[in-house]
């Protein structure tokens, strides 16, 4: 018997339902822009402190400017990281 034929027998360890009642299977999702934002923001951490650890030689910015944008790089790559990580989290399990 199928999962949506009414006459099914109540499986094993699960209470009868009564009367009118549908049987449901919750789908547990993560939430997509809590991880983007904590991947965005190690993201914009790590950026940094590489940038300030680094240094930047003798580059043609000053080193606020190469923070800022290695910061921002950072960002952007954590933000799409952390996307990928909660795409992963969501694949059903085999």
């Amino acid at each position: 018997m199928s999962e949506e034929d009414p006459g099914a027998a109540t499986p094993p360890g699960q209470p009868d339902l009564p009367p009118g009642a549908v049987r449901v299977h919750l789908r547990r999702a993560p939430r997509y822009r809590a991880f983007v934002l904590a991947g965005a923001i190690l993201g914009l951490v790590a950026g940094a402190v590489a940038s300030i650890v680094l240094g930047g030689g003798d580059a043609p910015f000053s080193s606020t400017t190469l923070t800022g944008y290695v910061g921002a790089i950072g960002l952007l790559v954590g933000g799409l990281v952390g996307a990928a990580v909660a795409v992963l989290v969501e694949r059903p399990r085999r």
